[in-house]
């Protein structure tokens, strides 16, 4: 017993059981004066009956696998016959040693057809065990292994055989799809399929899990539950937030957006998707090498330029709290909403993002989550914790819009040297505007307007005017009336 060790926390219980059935016939041997000892020791025959339980996997303990690797190399290279021992280890050194066997086909050759005519099941437990640890699609002579698996799985009955018969584990195509639709039906993931079968943790590490993943995912991408679907990619292909194998970030992307693309989502619906995407990989306009190879970059950035939108209309509506100033701003939220969806509705591309004081940003956290905005901060015009300051860009014209008495700055081109930038993570007071003082400011250029005669649209109409002569394109009046 010593040369192996028990892998599989499973198999507790049936060990202690052997263990306590010798401990009690060696009891009842010394008990009994004159008894003659068996044949075969307890102790031996105990440790033949653990190898045999149908649930087992055994890897060598204590035991220098690369140098048995290289016995074994040389014995099959000198034609000579290997021991019961170098068949039965022989199996751990297939991919993770030094020789890695599997890598000679010769040898592969000899070990299989010494296995295929094997006398017990435990060579074929081993060559299962270590196959499912190795897993992986780069695995050397993965087909011919799968193969031979497939045909002693039919020989030995047991665990292995009846995952296989369950769930065709061996065929290298079929079985993570199999898999992959037993998670969607039972809930239940790889390890804990496995684990049912009284198969243990075997497929914990190795990459058959990873290939049930990308199955899982190919199928979720024609899955119309949002909800099953969001639930599913959270749960088996992140981990903490991210990826949880490397490469799958493209499919995880592809899972999630694909059924969005001829199809909308309500505005809740995209913030929950939204929030796991850029935990998982980052806001696009913050961190855009991120997202070179991910797909639907395009309506990720259009659900995150209608939330900062929102965000600049629902917080600055939720900290409100003057009566006159929040029936005014419904004049204001009637607008922005009317520029953003005339102006994209006509191909025009349009950019959002916004900045808040210390009690826009609470609130901001509070009903959007981990939704990117900026903070801001006093540079000149003193900002006070409610303070709010909306960055539109529309083509190449760039607007900033304050809240509360603020007023609304024009820029003609982003390229100005006064112009924002988009995308900061913090703003000075000065940064995000042109003028600063009593009375309007324009000139060919630049516009600084006050939100007078809301209610009369006049500051509607000459925003509206003024960006129609930038952009070539006039919002008719109706687009931001309030009630329309």
């Amino acid at each position: 017993m010593s040369s192996f060790r028990i892998c599989e926390a499973s198999w507790t219980k049936s060990v202690a059981t052997e263990l306590k059935t010798a401990c009690e016939r060696l009891q009842s041997l010394s008990e009994t004066s004159g008894t003659i000892l068996p044949r075969i020791p307890v102790v031996s025959e105990v440790a033949e009956r653990l190898r045999n339980l149908p649930q087992a996997n055994y890897k060598p303990g204590k035991v220098d696998l690369n140098a048995t690797a290289r016995e074994i190399r040389d014995a099959s290279a000198s034609g000579l016959t290997l021991t019961r021992k170098q068949l039965r280890d022989a199996a751990w050194c297939l991919w993770s040693t030094q020789p890695a066997l599997a890598e000679a086909g010769d040898v592969l050759g000899v070990l299989l057809r010494e296995w295929e005519v094997a006398d017990k099941p435990r060579f074929f437990r081993s060559l299962a065990s270590a196959f499912l640890q190795s897993y992986a699609k780069d695995q050397v002579a993965r087909d011919q292994v799968a193969r031979s698996l497939q045909s002693l799985s039919s020989r030995w009955p047991g665990p292995w055989s009846d995952i296989h018969k369950r769930f065709a584990i061996f065929d290298l195509e079929r079985g993570p799809v199999e898999l992959a639709l037993e998670v969607v039906s039972s809930g239940r993931s790889p390890v804990e399929i496995f684990r049912d079968f009284g198969l243990g943790d075997i497929v914990a590490h190795g990459g058959l899990t990873e290939a049930v993943v990308a199955a899982l995912l190919r199928d979720l991408a024609y899955e119309s539950d949002h909800e099953r679907r969001l639930e599913l990619v959270e749960k088996y292909a992140l981990k903490n937030g991210k990826v949880a194998f490397h490469g799958q970030g493209p499919a995880i992307v592809e899972a999630l957006l694909r059924p969005f693309v001829n199809k909308g989502a309500d505005l809740n619906v995209q913030d929950q998707f939204l929030a796991l995407i850029v935990k998982a990989f980052d806001d696009p306009r913050l961190r855009p090498t991120n997202w070179v190879s991910l797909p639907h970059k395009d309506l990720v950035l259009g659900w995150l330029t209608r939330q900062s939108l929102r965000q600049f209309l629902d917080v600055v509506d939720a900290t409100t709290v003057d009566f006159d100033a929040k029936r005014m701003w419904k004049y204001r939220r009637a607008f922005w909403e009317g520029m953003y969806n005339f102006y994209r509705k006509e191909g025009f591309s349009v950019e959002t993002w916004v900045a808040f004081g210390a009690q826009g940003q609470r609130e901001a956290k509070r009903i959007f989550g981990n939704a990117g905005f900026a903070t801001l901060s006093t540079d000149g015009k003193p900002v006070s914790s409610d303070h709010a300051v909306l960055l539109f860009k529309v083509a190449d014209c760039v607007i900033a819009d304050w809240n509360h008495n603020g007023k609304c700055h024009i820029w003609s081109s982003a390229r100005q040297q006064s112009a924002p930038t988009f995308y900061n993570r913090n703003y000075g007071s000065n940064d995000v505007q042109i003028f600063v003082g009593q009375g309007h400011h324009e000139t060919s250029t630049e516009l600084t307007w006050g939100h007078g005669g809301s209610d009369t649209y006049s500051w509607q109409r000459k925003l509206a005017d003024r960006l129609a002569k930038i952009v070539g394109k006039r919002v008719p009046e109706s687009a931001f009336k309030v009630g329309r």
